[in-house]
């Protein structure tokens, strides 16, 4: 049944407009704090109080603090492949949205921010929570972070060509700042812009150019795949790479997010590479020479993915779709390739649908011999841990075998996203995991969740956060108690990657000058306080199993489990602390 909001007097201004054409678009769904300059766009928009309004071609609005409303679009697209929208009012409103923003832009996500601006009529008056050039000078700071994905509704005679034009930025998997003046949008205005399906096809000359250039390049070369996280956003990618790596007999690596491109059953995986990666892929990638072809199924550039170095293969083949991708120039990676390089553009799915059998049918001869890894780790990790912690790796491999089908999870800026996948050392087939590490802003993993969650209530969505995370969204936990939302909190007492990274930047500096204590947090008595149901687990995991049997069965009250964990065991590594050590990055 239809919900009738607000007057008829309303549905004729720029306000309305606005969310109507995104409702007419599939976005539906936002998050924030209600105030200020963005009321009468609020007005518009029924509340979000329970996930059985998650469907229903509705436009509602889930009040939560903005820090983490910020990052519930990313979320909210990363479980579904939709867009989502956060609100935030004028003002200091804005910088705590902007985390959420950032990591959108660095990991090509399509999302949807309404930052209110001062009333043109005020400006030069000293309004409150000035944003204009008075004041912050907010527009300017999103123009640069977005380019012309920042789009300022100023004129209401121009609204419709300005809001096709975000479409497009949002087609281009960009995130888009819709900055409003709320006089400008009082205004009577009709829009038309329709919805415009974002393209995903294959580009005929490209995939030509590889068919008849790869074949003659990889006579008696190592080819080496690479799977980054645009590919794990093409449905139906995970058999191709594995058709790929069978064809091409090609070890694979994969970034942490581009595991989700990957499927466990891969004969030729050699895990995840650099921040947290397995010791077989760190030693394959170092192995990367000139005499190498790498293929690149999407292109992680961040320090956590290829760690401010040049691919130093002979030729990089880049499969993408993207068209100006964080971290890009003119388009491409070419800077980022210290041999040469060229682009296969399409939907990586369908471009690999397409040439596997015809690169099958062309045959490639007799492929260098690959010596395939069952253990993709070499190190010895201590299992001693103080008492009263848990073993991390045993943690991590039992819950392992735990995982059911239809499951999401999202690791925090703690040691969790770079633990995790050491010890699993595969993704594992019931479960996706994300992290948005090229921004890492502690806790963004809880908006994460909270966006999936709404996303798609179907999916068993798991957070793994830090008790340093806490500190940015614990006081939202109220928001989401009635979610079914899972929140393992990494209880270590400090902020572990500072402490034992400062261990080896500044080895011979007094540890109580690394600042990285924390005091204790009663963890589950803070869940119950704001209505959600909270677990501990035994330091020797004895209560694991029920843990996750309460996790798995929804009630519709999210759960907190505190996880007790020895800071001092050091379980993946982190190779950007070499980078640290260098005057060159500091």
């Amino acid at each position: 049944m239809a919900v009738t909001v607000g007057s008829g007097a309303d549905r004729s201004s720029g306000n309305y407009a606005l969310i109507e054409t995104l409702r007419r678009w599939g976005i539906m769904f936002y998050s924030g704090v209600n105030g200020g300059g963005v009321i009468h766009v609020a007005k518009h928009l029924e509340p979000f109080t329970d996930l059985s309004q998650a469907a229903g071609g509705v436009s509602r609005f889930l009040t939560m603090s903005e820090y983490a409303s910020g990052f519930v679009p990313v979320g909210y697209y990363l479980a579904s492949g939709r867009v989502a929208g956060s609100i935030t009012t004028t003002g200091a409103a804005t910088k705590l949205g902007s985390s959420g923003i950032t990591d959108a832009k660095l990991h090509n996500i399509p999302a949807v921010y309404l930052i209110a601006l001062n009333s043109t009529l005020s400006i030069g008056m000293a309004p409150i929570q000035d944003v204009s050039e008075c004041g912050m000078n907010i527009v300017p700071q999103l123009q640069a972070e977005l380019g012309e994905g920042c789009i300022v509704l100023d004129n209401i005679h121009k609204l419709e060509g300005q809001l096709r034009r975000a479409q497009e930025v949002l087609n281009e998997s960009r995130p888009v700042a819709l900055a409003i003046y709320p006089d400008v949008l009082s205004n009577s205005v009709h829009v038309d812009a329709p919805k415009v399906e974002p393209a995903r096809g294959v580009n005929r000359d490209d995939l030509a150019a590889f068919l008849e250039k790869f074949p003659r390049m990889a006579v008696n070369r190592r080819v080496v795949i690479y799977v980054g996280e645009e590919a794990a956003r093409s449905h139906g990618i995970q058999p191709l790479t594995t058709q790929l790596s069978e064809l091409l007999q090609a070890p694979t690596v994969w970034s942490v997010n581009g595991a989700n491109a990957v499927s466990p059953e891969n004969r030729y995986g050699f895990g995840y590479i650099l921040f947290g990666g397995n010791d077989r892929a760190t030693e394959l990638w170092n192995s990367v020479n000139p005499n190498d072809i790498l293929i690149a199924l999407g292109f992680d550039p961040g320090e956590y993915s290829i760690n401010l170095q040049k691919i130093p293969a002979g030729f990089v083949w880049h499969f993408t779709n993207l068209k100006e991708p964080y971290g890009h120039k003119h388009g491409e990676f070419r800077h980022r390739v210290a041999g040469g390089y060229q682009q296969v553009r399409g939907d990586i799915a369908l471009v690999l649908s397409e040439l596997i059998p015809r690169l099958g049918a062309v045959g490639l001869g007799e492929r260098p011999r690959v010596e395939l890894q069952e253990n993709l780790n070499t190190r010895e990790i201590s299992r001693e841990v103080r008492p009263g912690c848990v073993d991390f790796v045993a943690f991590y491999e039992q819950i392992q075998q735990c995982w059911r089908p239809n499951s999401i999870g999202f690791d925090d800026v703690c040691i969790s996203y770079k633990d995790r996948q050491y010890v699993t050392q595969r993704p594992h087939p019931c479960i996706r995991f994300y992290t948005t590490h090229h921004g890492s802003a502690m806790g963004a993993s809880f908006g994460l969740g909270v966006g999936a969650k709404i996303a798609d209530p179907s999916l068993h969505t798991f957070v793994f956060s830090g008790d340093g995370c806490w500190r940015l969204f614990g006081g939202a936990l109220a928001d989401a108690a009635n979610l079914d939302l899972r929140l393992f909190i990494i209880n270590n007492g400090t902020y572990a990657i500072v402490d034992k990274g400062l261990e080896v930047i500044i080895p011979d500096v007094d540890k109580r000058l690394y600042h990285a204590k924390l005091p204790r947090i009663d963890f589950v008595a803070a869940a119950k306080a704001h209505g959600w149901d909270g677990f501990s687990l035994n330091p020797d995991l004895s209560n694991l199993k029920e843990i996750m049997e309460a996790c798995y069965t929804q009630t519709g009250r999210s759960i907190l489990v505190d996880v007790p964990v020895d800071p001092d065991q050091v379980i993946g590594l982190n190779p950007r602390l070499l980078n640290l050590t260098l005057k060159t990055y500091l």
